[in-house]
C-alpha cells in the first residue's frame, strides 16, 4: 500500500502536466502572429487547406476620375488677368487626386503644340482598395470552440490588415499627387514670362485641343477649362463667327462650316470669361457656345472672378458666378 500511492501520485503528475502541455499547445496557436511578414495568428495553419491563402481582397478603387485640360489665354487683350488666372489654373491642377489625369495649354496664334510651351499632359493613375474576406462561409458556425477562438483572431488580424494596405495605398496616392505639384509648380515657373505673339486664335486652339491624347481617347471622361475673354483678335475669325451665329440663332440649327472644329464631341467645356470693360461679353460668350455646341461639346458658361476659387466655381454649378449663363 505504502508503494502503491507514491505511484499514484507519479501517475497524477504526469497526466496533469500532460494535460497542461496539451493546453498550452492548443492556446499557443491561437496567439497573433507577431513576424511581420505573417499577418495571420498561428492558429491558422490548423484551420485547413482553405485558409492557406486566405487574406483581403484587392480591387480597383472605384473613386470618379476625370481628365481635367485648362486652356488659359496668355493674349493681350486677357492680359491683365492672364498670370491670375495661370496661378488659379496651376492650384487648381496640383491639388487633383492622382487618380485624374491634367494638363495646362497655352492659347496662343498657333495650333502647333511644338511652338508653345505647354504643359505635358499627365494621365491619371488608378488606386486600388483593400476589403476583408468572410472568415466563414455565409451562415456556417464553428465547429470546435478551437476555431471559434482563430476565427475571431483571424478576423481581429484581418481588420488590422486591411487599414494597414488602405493606409500604404492613402500614402502611395499622396506621394504621388505631391510629386505632381512639383512638376506643375515648376512647370508654371518655366512659362512665367511667356507670351504669344499678336493674333491668338482660338479656332486654333480648339484645333490644338481636338489632338490631345485624352480628347480623342475619352472625350467622355475630359473636362475642358477655357480661361479667356473669348474675344476672337483676328478679323477673319471674327467674320466666321459672326455669320455662324447669324445663321444659327435665325435657323435654330447648326449652320454648315468647313472651319468648325473637328474632335469635340462628347467633351465638356466650361467657358470661364474674363470681363472687361469696352467688349460685348455677352456676345462673345453666345458666339462660342454656339460653334462649340454644334461641334458636338457640352457647354458651360461662368464669369472669372478672383473672389471666387476656381475650384468653387467650377465644382458648383448654379452659383452666383454663373452670372453669364443662359
Amino acid at each position: 500500500m505504502s508503494q502503491l500511492q507514491p505511484l499514484a501520485a507519479l501517475g497524477g503528475l504526469l497526466l496533469g502536466g500532460a494535460l497542461l502541455g496539451g493546453l498550452l499547445w492548443w492556446q499557443s496557436g491561437l496567439q497573433p502572429a507577431t513576424r511581420a511578414d505573417d499577418w495571420r495568428p498561428p492558429c491558422v495553419q490548423r484551420l485547413g487547406k482553405a485558409y492557406a491563402e486566405f487574406g483581403p481582397t484587392r480591387q480597383p478603387d472605384d473613386r470618379p476620375a476625370r481628365n481635367i485640360v485648362f486652356g488659359v489665354d496668355r493674349s493681350g487683350s486677357n492680359g491683365e488677368l492672364a498670370d491670375v488666372q495661370l496661378d488659379a489654373a496651376v492650384a487648381y491642377a496640383a491639388t487633383l487626386e492622382p487618380e485624374s489625369g491634367v494638363g495646362v495649354l497655352l492659347i496662343t496664334d498657333r495650333s502647333d503644340r511644338s511652338t508653345t510651351p505647354d504643359m505635358p499632359f499627365e494621365p491619371g493613375e488608378s488606386g486600388v482598395r483593400w476589403t476583408p474576406e468572410p472568415v466563414l462561409c455565409p451562415g456556417c458556425k464553428p465547429d470546435s470552440l478551437f476555431q471559434q477562438k482563430c476565427v475571431e483572431q483571424l478576423e481581429a488580424a484581418q481588420t488590422l490588415r486591411v487599414a494597414e494596405l488602405n493606409g500604404v495605398e492613402e500614402a502611395r496616392r499622396t506621394r504621388l499627387q505631391e510629386e505632381r505639384a512639383v512638376r506643375i509648380h515648376g512647370w508654371r515657373d518655366q512659362v512665367a514670362a511667356y507670351t504669344p505673339k499678336p493674333g491668338t486664335s482660338l479656332l486654333a486652339f480648339f484645333t490644338k485641343l481636338a489632338d490631345l491624347p485624352p480628347v480623342r481617347r475619352e472625350p467622355q471622361r475630359t473636362t475642358v477649362v477655357v480661361m479667356s475673354d473669348l474675344e476672337a483678335s483676328q478679323a477673319a475669325e471674327r467674320k466666321q463667327l459672326d455669320k455662324f451665329e447669324r445663321a444659327y440663332k435665325s435657323s435654330g440649327t447648326c449652320p454648315e462650316a468647313s472651319w468648325l472644329p473637328k474632335g469635340l464631341a462628347g467633351l465638356e467645356i466650361a467657358l470661364v470669361q474674363s470681363v472687361r470693360d469696352g467688349i460685348d461679353a455677352d456676345l462673345w460668350a453666345r458666339r462660342w457656345d454656339a460653334v462649340l455646341t454644334c461641334a458636338g461639346a457640352h457647354v458651360r458658361r461662368h464669369r472669372f472672378s478672383t473672389a471666387v476659387p476656381l475650384r468653387q466655381l467650377l465644382d458648383e454649378p448654379g452659383g452666383p458666378a454663373l452670372a453669364l449663363a443662359e
